[in-house]
């Protein structure tokens, strides 16, 4: 990687070295268009944050973790990046009125309640949807399980997000291949190092855009390192890839961009896209206390196969293991508005309502599973300032605003990243890569012409 100061020329600029970045530098570079990666961290990867302990033979993701159904702009770079993926399988619990059961039954129940949303007509807010009670008096439980899978795995308020994007691809419904979840056993950070394999001299670290001056065929990317130094890179043609709560950061907020002129489809998206929130726990155990015996476990049965269990609480509903590996760690996770709520408190509360959270989720007392507790890793992505949250999702109104926000403009400026996937991917890896990829194609038409 390089930290560079002075004036760059290249053919296309790229801002941000997330997965969408580095995979739209790889495919303009293999078409020898010459390229620069601005990134404001030291690091490469955006929402990719893998971290590695001496204490667990486990990659501990902070960000990205799984890979989603079939994933094919993921999947496919597996082998050649020699990055083993392995399917989460074993058993769902859910526990329920202080008594654990098998919820193997998980996306039956989901698809009880989302196969009556529909994809026309007037769009309204998921939580407006779910006040019709679909499904009748005998899915109440079910429409339980729908709220926390839209606030947890969408990270979504339900009073804002589309309920149209949702009927579009909000769910996997009976396809068992895009129920399919996937964990890479050495981490996640191997995508972005494998995108970014033998390009790092077009790579600048540590270098904040503040300013971006254009006009049609031409563009001056300016920015600065911590030292203040600044940093001047000429294109032709300029990809932006921040997530898009950083694309609406106020002029003077810690990475803000200016665009000059402005570019107006950001203002616009602002009413149609909208950053959730997550809190996300890590933490490493002595041992797998959870498969001995729980009062709250059905007396025949065992949770030595836990891949997941889904509590009441409003706080950290969900957690899970490492399984199929079979390690003295969990994760616990909460999405939308319990995790908003959580942004602002220190570390050590966050912990505290993830330990109370675990505890509630497999029915046993808060001392228990802190006397196992030996670590813990966190990272708070709502306040990280070049991310300002966890990922995007589509509000009423907004179902189609990714494919608006991909759209060119005047053929020097493309947006990418997952909130711009114009297959709607948006919230994963893959649809950051294939966004990335087709702004890619598109700047590169338009720089050889």
């Amino acid at each position: 990687m390089i930290r560079p100061s002075g004036s760059i020329d290249v053919e296309v600029a790229i801002v941000g070295a997330g997965v969408a970045g580095l995979a739209a530098m790889r495919l303009l570079e293999d078409r020898g268009i010459r390229t620069c990666v601005i990134e404001a961290r030291d690091r490469i990867g955006g929402r990719i944050l893998t971290v590695h302990d001496e204490r667990l033979p486990h990659a501990i993701e902070l960000g990205a973790e799984f890979i989603h159904g079939s994933a094919e702009e993921t999947v496919e770079m597996l082998e050649p990046a020699r990055l083993l993926a392995i399917a989460i399988e074993g058993n769902r619990w859910r526990m329920r009125g202080g008594k654990l059961r098998n919820l193997d039954d998980f996306y039956e129940q989901l698809n009880l309640v989302m196969r009556h949303l529909k994809t026309d007509g007037r769009d309204e807010s998921f939580a407006d949807f779910l006040s019709r009670a679909p499904g009748g008096r005998t899915a109440a439980e079910a429409r339980a399980l729908a709220l926390q899978f839209v606030e947890g795995f969408h990270a979504a308020d339900p009073r804002l997000i589309s309920a149209i994007a949702l009927a579009e691809g909000g769910s996997p419904g009976n396809d068992r291949e895009e129920q399919r979840m996937m964990r890479i056993t050495s981490g996640y950070h191997g995508v972005p190092a494998w995108l970014a394999a033998g390009l790092g001299d077009r790579i600048a670290l540590e270098r904040v855009v503040d300013r971006i001056e254009w006009g049609r065929g031409a563009a001056k990317v300016h920015a600065r390192d911590p030292d203040g130094q600044s940093m001047t890179v000429s294109a032709k043609a300029v990809i932006i890839t921040v997530p898009v709560a950083v694309l609406f950061a106020e002029a003077g907020e810690e990475g803000s961009i200016e665009l000059s002129p402005e570019v107006h489809v950001i203002e616009k998206m602002k009413n149609r896209l909208e950053m959730g929130s997550v809190a996300r726990v890590t933490m490493l155990f002595g041992e797998r206390w959870w498969t001995g015996k729980l009062g709250a476990v059905p007396k025949d049965q065992s949770l030595d196969t836990m891949s997941l269990v889904r509590g009441e609480t409003d706080e950290f509903p969900v957690c899970w293991t490492l399984h199929p590996a079979h390690l003295p760690a969990m994760v616990c996770w909460t999405g939308g508005p319990a995790a908003k709520r959580m942004a602002d408190l220190p570390y050590e509360e966050r912990l505290g309502r993830a330990v109370t959270g675990l505890a509630k989720n497999l029915g046993v007392t808060r001392r228990r599973v802190e006397s196992q507790l030996e670590a813990a890793w966190s990272h708070n992505w709502d306040r990280d300032p070049y991310a300002r949250g966890a990922y995007s999702y589509p509000m009423v109104g907004g179902a189609h605003a990714a494919k608006e926000l991909a759209r060119p403009v005047e053929k020097t400026i493309w947006f990418a990243g997952e909130a711009a996937d114009a297959e709607g991917r948006n919230g994963t890896v893959n649809g950051a890569i294939g966004s990335g990829r087709a702004a890619a194609k598109a700047a590169a038409d338009a720089v050889m012409t």
